[in-house]
């Protein structure tokens, strides 16, 4: 059983992850670690066609789960229960791990637009996919696979915002053409995989 809060409108001020890199050294680092290197020599050889100031598009989404027992014992136990948040990428569209009990919530400041020069992405999937996205990350990927059963959850709150990044158009042999986002914000500082953005699966007592 899910359940799930009404979808609200996007105001032209938003909310974004406070600038804490600096952008030519940020930039650097990561060209460094897409070219990858062996005895100090790159492995991947690429060319940067632009580097374009941008805000990505996220959205932050805190549930609360309950596990339930199915049988007759299990149900007279107290139910597992907790929070769990995800950080959803709203322009390469996938959802990521957040750990809310280590980390607490995600910190936001205010930006008017008329005020910014970067461009604004735009999201590239519904609020009704987000959701169902989100709810199957959750169920496989933590529910399932560290309490072996999915369980029901309850989403607390929903909060879009933007994170802070160079876009970087990335060209690989002269033709093949991808993009690479270099953020700025807290989370750009190591891998997007620890600290800020991945999920131990616990619960305060």
């Amino acid at each position: 059983m899910v359940k799930r809060l009404q979808g609200k409108k996007i105001e032209s001020n938003f909310l974004h992850t406070d600038i804490v890199r600096n952008r030519e050294d940020a930039v650097k680092e990561k060209i460094k670690l897409l070219h990858g290197s062996i005895f100090g020599k790159p492995l991947i050889k690429f060319d940067v066609n632009s580097m374009t100031d941008v805000w990505v598009p996220y959205c932050y989404l805190v549930y609360h789960f309950d596990l339930k027992g199915n049988s007759y014992f299990s149900r007279k136990r107290p139910s597992r229960e907790g929070k769990v948040a995800v950080v959803f990428d709203l322009n390469e569209v996938h959802p990521m791990q957040y750990d809310i009990y280590e980390n607490g919530d995600l910190k936001f400041v205010g930006k008017k637009t008329q005020e910014d020069h970067r461009e604004k992405l735009k999201a590239n999937i519904s609020y009704k996919e987000i959701l169902e996205k989100t709810e199957d990350h959750i169920q496989m990927r933590i529910m399932k696979r560290f309490y072996g059963k999915k369980g029901d959850l309850d989403l607390i709150s929903k909060q879009d915002f933007f994170r802070p990044a160079v876009e970087l158009e990335v060209v690989y042999r002269g033709e093949n053409v991808n993009k690479r986002y270099v953020y700025l914000d807290e989370f750009g500082i190591q891998s997007e995989h620890i600290l800020g953005l991945k999920y131990r699966v616990e619960h305060k007592s």
